[in-house]
């Protein structure tokens, strides 16, 4: 059986807390493929302004350009409206055939808000997930959430233990705005597309 791993999100712009997730992901869980999956829009985030789709994916590629068991897709880019999770998976699932094993990443702080989610029952007993962490985050929120999937859905959830940076994309965002460096938040090539193409300005 292979596994497939899927990471989705808004990445404006993707950082280096998007890619140490990836890789520590790849890495931990012996994934076989890993698809990162820019949104065209994301449910909770309807009214978000950011870059285009286009402009997210192509600093996604240049971010994940070197890793060879990441891929990077526009399938959600080109689908185009809101993006569901649920839909997305089953998707993969259907191109990959019933001989993958499919799992979601995320960090804790999305995983925290899934039982929100369209589908959360169907996503919860078809499909496990992978959760980025980081010590101490609503440690006790996260244990009750892990415990009451397993218990009522039986769900395959692996936390790894992924380097942190401290910034969000909004405060790369306003640090892009001001200015300032961004050494050590994004890689240099992503940086260099946001420049020129004059993003978050």
């Amino acid at each position: 059986m292979s596994k497939i791993g899927v990471f989705g999100g808004s990445f404006d712009p993707v950082h280096f807390g998007h890619i140490y997730l990836a890789r520590q992901a790849v890495s931990e869980c012996t994934l076989d493929r890993l698809i990162v999956l820019p949104a065209a829009i994301q449910p909770f985030k309807p009214e978000q302004t950011g870059a285009s789709g286009m402009h997210r994916l192509k600093m996604v590629g240049l971010a994940f350009e070197a890793d060879m068991n990441i891929t990077v897709s526009d399938f959600e880019i080109k689908k185009g409206g809101v993006s569901y999770t649920i839909d997305t998976l089953r998707e993969i699932g259907n191109m990959y055939g019933g001989d993958t094993e499919v799992s979601f990443i995320l960090g804790a702080d999305t995983f925290l808000k899934i039982e929100k989610w369209k589908g959360f029952s169907a996503l919860a007993s078809g499909y496990s997930f992978i959760i980025g962490t980081r010590p101490g985050y609503r440690q006790d929120e996260l244990g009750d959430l892990m415990h009451r999937l397993i218990e009522n859905y039986g769900t395959v959830l692996t936390l790894i233990n992924n380097r942190q940076i401290q910034v969000s994309s909004s405060e790369i965002k306003q640090i892009i705005g001001s200015g300032n460096s961004l050494s050590g938040f994004i890689p240099v090539k992503v940086e260099r597309y946001i420049r020129s193409n004059g993003l978050y300005q």
